[in-house]
């Protein structure tokens, strides 16, 4: 197969033959030569570049071929040594069985011949850039042109359940000196060498006058590419000493290295320390800009590079380790900021403030939620037991009100319980879960929390796969997970036994890591960072066995680390944080106070090391984050579609979990090779390049690995992509080695090859890596 480099010409080129100096093609492959000479052997090349031999087998034979004689209509390819059809002077057959002549204007990709669509230089990347491409057609990095996109979307892979290995890809902060005698004293993946517990993995220390005392992290971190560069940034608020609530500063990294993007650290915008940033494209330019509550009663914002942008108006009812929510309030012009029960315009002035709820339970909050509840297509605010509805424009007569009471302020999710197309509204406060319908704010149901504690920001999510949100909170010293059995009633599901007698309010994310319709609790306490089945594991036999009993304990946990916290309503995240279309987790830690001082201090970033995760969204951009509230590029959708009826044969349902965004469940990459061919003339050294395509549904990151090798001179050398490849795309990869021996050589490659045989992803077909033997640079053999 070829693939054209150039668009204009019929066919594609690089075929490996000999070029004349004078043609400039670059990509030709060969030798000087001089028209009709002949040497010893009685092999003669044309002025064409073609070589014939003259043996017993072709006399008589207008055009030999090695053994063969070709027709009229072909010519004898030196690389290959047989013959092919002819498209003309340097112009390569396209495809195989049978292959074909592009016409003019036409190119050869995939083995077939296109018309490419209109040029383009965009960017291929997790974090979906905008593209100059149409639906159904992807930008080709070799064409600079728009093609239609090869992907098979019922490629899957299904992981088996049950099996975690998360290994951390980096940390950020500074690191517990841990003593120890072996391994098991240490966190999973460190090793015990001489008395100390040390890093196998990058670790990555504050830069020296970047604020180096300020590294302590007790809040959620957000996610979002904010330099469209195609890797996203984890922005997060910093403290140094017990300062977790004031004289912060606001930090951005890479999500794949951990190395320094900004620093916000002007001393007369100190953030609230405790406190989540929220991350959108306010005024629609396609920049996202940052919301972070100060350490006063007012926020501020930065642009996408850490520039500031404005102070707001000062807010009346005091709140600590909140975060924002963006959301355009009166579906026209700038989006707004919701911070509590105060509403500001994308300037930060405050435009409504109510007089009830704000999303708080106890000292920690806001944490007010936005969601159209009475079905007028205008969001809605639900501050705890007060909603607010509104009215107007923007600067022009916007206007707020109470559209329900129920009772004191609390944390808020919001999701179908009845599946049927009306919202409840989950509250956790006082010890206790309630659910609300979502209109006019009865109370359905309601559940005591198992152990007690005032209850972190509730979780919503299926947990056992019967197709009905569940809820998770933690308590003072449990976690719980209870279900909705749709006739008002909520049981509880399981609890386990967890350490958070400090704040009691701690939160907590929700993800399908597997992809089997039971989502996992990210959960992170004052000591143990944990993953839980959505399930007791013989819950899920049939019929149950005698460990499901209700009672999570550690031994059924898919996965347990060290992380400390003082604790406050912050609590691990998922997103693709490395542009490589697979989840990660982000935790927080901190160690400075007495009851969490075990871990490490900072930002940790796990990835699966036997690449089960499943896909899932490159963003994660506020505290209340629930899937439709924000683009992929951090965009604030002008008319927010509801979380629970969206998608509409599949609606997500949920609240502060991920999903596998527009992919469908389980899908998978599926690698292959094309094109293996000479590049330039084969001299002393000899450059082979082959085309890395991904057949399969779900894109893949930079860095898969190529392995090109020759039959007699073994390994040539790995390399690997240097960008990602979406679903459907390609990209071409080359090695230079020197001339392994004597031409003609047999070469292969294999994608998703180390070099030792070990690949990194699971594709849905894994037989299909490799290309070759295939001969190349025949014609200086």
């Amino acid at each position: 197969m070829c693939v054209g480099a150039a668009m204009l010409t019929s066919g594609c080129g690089d075929d490996g033959r000999p070029a004349d100096d004078s043609s400039g093609n670059d990509d030709d492959v060969g030798i000087e030569s001089t028209a009709g000479t002949e040497d010893d052997a009685g092999t003669e090349t044309t002025s064409g570049g073609m070589e014939t031999t003259e043996s017993s087998e072709t006399e008589g034979c207008d055009a030999p071929c090695g053994d063969e004689c070709c027709g009229p209509d072909e010519v004898c390819d030196p690389d290959l040594g047989q013959c092919i059809i002819d498209c003309g002077e340097d112009v390569e057959p396209c495809g195989d069985d049978p292959a074909e002549c592009c016409d003019g204007g036409e190119v050869c990709y995939a083995g077939n011949c296109i018309v490419p669509g209109d040029p383009c230089e965009e960017p291929v990347c997790a974090t979906e850039t905008l593209s100059d491409c149409p639906e159904g057609e992807v930008c080709d990095p070799d064409l600079g042109a728009c093609v239609p996109i090869m992907a098979n979307f019922d490629c899957t892979y299904e992981p088996e359940v049950g099996v975690f290995d998360p290994v951390p890809r980096f940390t950020w902060g500074v690191r517990q000196n841990r003593n120890c005698t072996v391994d098991a004293d240490c966190q999973k993946e460190e090793v015990c060498t001489m008395g100390s517990c040390e890093v196998t993995w990058n670790h990555i220390t504050v830069e020296e006058g970047d604020n180096t005392n300020f590294y302590q992290v007790v809040s959620t971190p957000s996610v979002a590419d904010l330099d469209g560069d195609c890797i996203p940034e984890i922005i997060f608020n910093t403290y140094r000493n017990s300062e977790y609530t004031t004289n912060g500063i606001l930090r951005a990294i890479r999500g794949d290295t951990g190395e320094k993007v900004w620093t916000f650290n002007d001393a007369n915008y100190r953030s609230d320390s405790g406190a989540t940033p929220a991350i959108g494209d306010l005024d629609y330019d396609g920049n996202p800009e940052i919301v972070n509550p100060g350490q006063g009663q007012w926020l501020y914002a930065l642009d996408y590079q850490g520039n500031f942008l404005w102070q707001s108006d000062n807010y009346t009812n005091p709140g600590k380790s909140g975060s924002p929510s963006l959301v355009n309030m009166d579906l026209m012009g700038d989006a707004e900021i919701v911070y509590g029960n105060a509403v500001y315009d994308s300037s930060g002035n405050l435009l409504y403030e109510g007089n009830g709820g704000a999303g708080d339970n106890g000292s920690v909050g806001h944490l007010s939620c936005v969601a159209d509840l009475n079905n007028d297509l205008r969001p809605d605010v639900i501050g705890g037991g007060t909603a607010y509805t509104f009215t107007g424009t923007v600067g022009v007569d916007f206007a707020g009100s109470v559209l329900w009471e129920n009772g004191g302020d609390a944390f808020c999710g919001v999701a179908d319980f009845h599946l049927d197309g009306v919202p409840e509204v989950v509250l956790v406060r006082s010890n206790d879960i309630l659910v609300l319908d979502g209109p006019t704010g009865a109370t359905l149901a309601s559940i005591p929390i198992a152990g007690g504690g005032a209850g972190g920001p509730p979780n919503i999510a299926d947990f056992d796969g019967d197709g009905i949100p569940d809820i998770g909170t933690a308590g003072g010293n449990n976690y719980v997970v209870v279900q909705f059995d749709g006739v008002d009633t909520l049981t509880q599901l399981w609890q386990a036994d967890t350490k958070d007698g400090s704040s009691q309010r701690t939160g907590s994310s929700v993800f399908d890591f597997e992809g089997d319709g039971r989502s996992e609790v990210i959960y992170g306490d004052e000591w143990y960072l944990r993953i839980y089945p959505g399930t007791e594991p013989d819950c899920a036999l049939v019929p149950p066995g005698p460990g499901c009993d209700g009672d999570m304990t550690d031994d059924e946990v898919l996965f347990i680390d060290i992380n400390s916290s003082r604790t406050r309503a912050e609590y691990p995240l998922v997103a693709d944080v490395d542009g490589d279309f697979k989840a990660e987790i982000i935790v927080s830690t901190n160690n400075e106070s007495g009851q969490g001082a075990i871990g490490d201090a900072g930002v940790e970033v796990f990835e699966d090391r036997l690449d089960n995760w499943v896909g899932t969204r490159a963003i994660w951009n506020q505290h209340t984050y629930h899937i439709t509230n924000v683009t992929p590029k951090a965009g604030i959708p002008i008319v927010e579609e509801n979380n629970w009826t969206t998608p509409m044969e599949s609606p997500y349902n949920s609240y502060r979990r991920n999903s596998q965004g527009a992919v469908a469940e389980n899908c998978a990459p599926d690698l292959v090779l094309e094109d293996l061919a000479p590049v330039g003339p084969c001299l002393d050294t000899v450059q082979f390049k082959v085309r890395v395509c991904n057949q399969g549904c779900l894109g893949v990151g930079p860095g898969v690995q190529v392995t090109f090798t020759e039959e007699d001179a073994g390994l040539l050398g790995t390399t690997e992509t240097d960008s990602a490849i979406p679903a459907g795309g390609c990209q071409t990869v080359s090695i230079t080695v020197p001339a392994p021996g004597v031409a003609p050589y047999s070469v292969s490659a294999s994608v998703d090859d180390d070099g030792m045989g070990v690949g990194a992803f699971n594709e849905c077909i894994e037989d299909n890596n490799g290309i070759g033997p295939e001969e190349l640079c025949v014609s200086i053999g």
